[in-house]
């Protein structure tokens, strides 16, 4: 069976999650799918600019696991247009963050659940993190 599309839902802050998701999507990414990935409530916050706290995985960095965040910032720059990052509006709304507070290299996106729904339609599968 061959897919072509897959969506991601990150809603958890845990780093680990994030790291999760990202490899899903760079298989994706590399078996030449296109990758939605939805950034909502807790796990907007891999999306937001600024220094991240990676304390909770330091004893999987230290055995060598790569910074998830490294690996997102790759997963979109060498995924080009097959790569979608949504930030959910709806939580942004909720939590009266601004988009400006998103950091632009890594989200290419603004959209609530209704979009990501209708774009994850004709997907194949759908994952949650």
């Amino acid at each position: 069976m061959t897919m072509d599309k897959i969506g991601i839902i990150v809603s958890s802050d845990d780093p680990k999650s994030l790291a999760m998701a990202v490899n899903l999507g760079l298989t994706g990414v590399a078996s030449e799918m296109e990758v939605l990935v939805y950034f909502t409530f807790d796990g907007l916050t891999h999306l937001t600019e600024g220094e991240k706290d990676l304390s909770r995985i330091e004893p999987l960095l230290e055995e060598g696991m790569p910074n998830p965040y490294d690996l997102l910032d790759q997963f979109v720059a060498d995924g080009g247009e097959r790569v979608t990052t949504v930030a959910c509006t709806t939580t942004l709304d909720m939590l009266e963050w601004d988009e400006d507070a998103m950091d632009d290299t890594v989200t290419t996106k603004f959209a609530g659940a209704a979009t990501f729904l209708e774009e994850v339609d004709d997907a194949d599968h759908v994952f949650t993190f």
